[in-house]
């Protein structure tokens, strides 16, 4: 007997805790020249939101200004706008029973992903620190990432000044070098050899004045990179192509950080703010990218961009 109300009580204790769970994220926070703001259904105050900020049941978003806020909803159930003319909203989860099949399934993983993502920041600004001497030339991608077995493309942080040399170096050697290159983006060429799938290999980046600079990466095995572009195509051209712009690139950066895909992630998180320089929240995730191929510097600019943007 003792032992059946020990157990009842703790199935009580956590009901409170399963009626709390989030029901959706804030993908999108435009806060420059407006306010959003997040009010929890337990607390009577009012904070500045926050992007990537998990919502539960009852919390309500209130938007001034040219403020703008989009919640995507858990199980596939879709996003919903928020706007000083919709404002204040409530967050409930909508009716409908949300997607089914393989949709489901890919959008149900992303904004699982996306509700473990919100957290403090805990890194230095830029603007607190002393003089910033010359660094050198650093590889940003690919870096401690997988990739796909073709269109590998090469970049790194240096000076516009410096001529560089890019070598690749496999399983079985040096496998292709290129030099006197100017910094920008470099292409593996087509006819280069073919990359090994499941291999892991090492590019340097020389210069004279600096030294080899290295990064490694592993090349995705062919059915580990059909399985990612199924993903990204059920967004592109399935269910998700009805979210927003910027949420569903988003997304598919999600699908690409989650199978660490990190440079492909970074292509498409750059591209997304190319066209959207005003969304926290890619500039977020393009930090935590950061942070996870070992680029702090640049991922405490992406924070404090995000932190700028959405009025924190």
């Amino acid at each position: 007997m003792t032992r059946m109300l020990a157990l009842a009580l703790v199935l009580l204790s956590a009901l409170p805790a399963l009626a709390a769970d989030p029901i959706a994220a804030l993908t999108e926070l435009r806060g420059k020249r407006g306010e959003v703001e997040v009010k929890a259904a337990d607390r009577p105050e009012w904070a500045a939101a926050k992007p990537l900020q998990s919502l539960r049941a009852g919390d309500q978003i209130r938007v001034s200004g040219d403020g703008r806020a989009v919640l995507l909803f858990t199980g596939g159930r879709g996003t919903a706008v928020v706007t000083a003319a919709s404002s204040p909203f409530t967050a409930v989860a909508p009716a409908a029973e949300g997607l089914g099949g393989r949709a489901k399934s890919v959008i149900g993983d992303v904004t699982s992903f996306l509700l473990r993502q919100e957290r403090e920041r805990t890194y230095q600004s830029l603007s607190t620190r002393g003089i910033i001497r010359a660094a050198p030339p650093a590889p940003v991608a690919p870096r401690n990432t997988r990739v796909m077995p073709e269109g590998l493309v090469f970049e790194w942080l240096g000076s516009d000044r410096l001529r560089y040399r890019v070598g690749l170096v496999g399983p079985q050697g040096v496998v292709w070098e290129a030099a006197d290159l100017e910094r920008k983006p470099l292409a593996y060429p087509a006819s280069a050899p073919a990359l090994t799938p499941g291999a892991g290999y090492v590019w340097e980046l020389v210069t004279r004045e600096h030294g080899v600079q290295a990064a490694q990466f592993q090349v995705a095995a062919p059915s580990d990179a059909a399985a990612v572009r199924d993903a990204l195509a059920e967004l592109t051209s399935g269910a998700g192509s009805a979210y927003p712009p910027a949420t569903l690139a988003l997304m598919r950066a999600t699908v690409l950080v989650q199978d660490r895909f990190d440079a492909d992630a970074r292509r498409e998180l750059s591209a997304a703010i190319a066209a959207s320089p005003q969304e926290a929240t890619l500039h977020l995730m393009l930090g935590r990218v950061y942070e996870r191929i070992g680029l702090r510097d640049l991922a405490t600019s992406a924070f404090d961009e995000a932190d700028a943007l959405s009025g924190r």
